[in-house]
């Protein structure tokens, strides 16, 4: 279960950027792991094809070690897990929480991280710049209409004095970032540049854990930020802060995070690359099916959700929304190209990368080549 104190997120944080490589035992990838209401939503997905059936797993499992960012989106891959996806692959589950995909590209260089979960950033582009053969395998999340899930919060009096009626209202205002530089700053850069503020010269810009935002807000410490669930219902449900306009009103369809692949992992364990994208996409599609579909299992999610995040409040639980991604795989390349020359124009970024080359869809084609193609609104 993840916790949410930031001296746990602090802790794992050091341990997965420090510990060595994980030993690999017996030709796997080291022993079995330890334990490990939405608006108008979109068209429920057409039924795939029964999945195909899998090899018998073998007696011994390979672990495969996946970064999280402490969404409520996080549950897929326990889910894949509790359900027996990844074990009909052979696989087990090992997860390790941090406050965003940019911090997870060193354990992922090195080997001591097979998946990351997260917005992409200058971290993961430098990195591949340099050498570091890192890949975007799937969809992680995508701002698409009436998806609820992430939003530019506001601090409540702000919201409620009637303070702030558009992006020219957030001058002399502070900011926060739950990592530097993370994409969906692009969108406020973006937004605000439109309605005349700078925002690296009238706005104040701080970087705080998703946790830690809300005691920020309660103290009038920041002013705005872009939040996501499980944080903004609690931001709601605290007083503090409160959703003003949501991503996918600002950039319809922008990607928000990604499935990334370490270069070890795709390249040297193939066969558990491909294995985990099958149990991923099973996970994302029963979601899907949850939240967006005919609900089934949707009781089971949010308790899910709930033990994820450390929520025991039903009715929490129920105002939670859902993130939506593409029950293929499929990336938004355009909106990672977007944001690209956002951060090379910034400095943030030393050149562009070729997303013909870093975004592999290779793993997914396999995975749907199982489990049938999905129809997507």
């Amino acid at each position: 279960m993840y916790r949410w104190p930031l001296l746990v997120l602090v802790a794992l944080l050091v341990l997965a950027c420090q510990a060595p490589p994980t030993a690999r035992e017996g030709g796997g990838r080291g022993g079995t792991a330890g334990d490990a209401a939405p608006a108008a939503a979109p068209a429920a997905p057409v039924p795939a094809a029964a999945p195909s059936a899998a090899p018998a797993p073998p007696a011994s499992l390979e672990t495969v070690r996946v970064g999280t960012v402490g969404s409520a989106g996080d549950a897929n891959f326990t889910w894949a897990q509790e359900r027996g996806y990844l074990r009909e692959e052979g696989l087990d589950l090992e997860t390790q929480v941090f406050n965003g995909a940019q911090v997870m590209i060193p354990p992922l260089g090195a080997d001591q991280l097979d998946v990351g979960g997260g917005g992409p950033g200058p971290g993961l582009f430098n990195a591949i710049l340099r050498g570091v053969n890192v890949r975007i395998v799937a969809d992680r999340s995508r701002a698409v209409p009436n998806v609820r899930n992430q939003c530019v919060a506001v601090r409540k009096p702000l919201l409620d004095s009637g303070a702030i009626h558009s992006f020219a209202d957030f001058r002399g205002r502070v900011f926060s970032e739950n990592v530097p530089a993370v994409l969906t700053t692009s969108i406020i850069d973006r937004e605000l540049k439109k309605a005349g503020v700078s925002l690296q010269q009238d706005v104040t810009s701080v970087t705080l854990s998703f946790p830690d935002m809300l005691p920020a807000f309660a103290n009038d410490a920041i002013d705005f930020s872009v939040l996501i669930d499980p944080y903004i219902v609690l931001a709601q449900q605290q007083g503090v802060a409160d959703c003003w306009k949501y991503t996918y009103e600002l950039e319809p369809n922008f990607q928000i995070a990604v499935l990334i692949y370490g270069p070890a992992f795709a390249e040297q364990h193939p066969d558990a690359a491909r294995g985990f994208m099958v149990a991923y996409l099973r996970a994302i599609r029963d979601y899907q099916r949850a939240f967006f579909g005919d609900g089934a299992n949707r009781a089971e999610f949010l308790d899910l959700i709930g033990r994820t995040a450390g929520i025991t409040d039903k009715g929490l639980l129920e105002r939670i929304g859902p993130s939506w991604a593409d029950p293929n795989g499929a990336v938004n390349v355009e909106s990672l190209r977007e944001t690209q020359r956002w951060y090379v124009a910034r400095g943030d970024q030393t050149g562009e990368v070729d997303f013909d080359r870093v975004v592999d869809s290779s793993f997914a084609d396999y995975a749907v080549s199982r489990l049938g193609r999905e129809a997507t609104p």
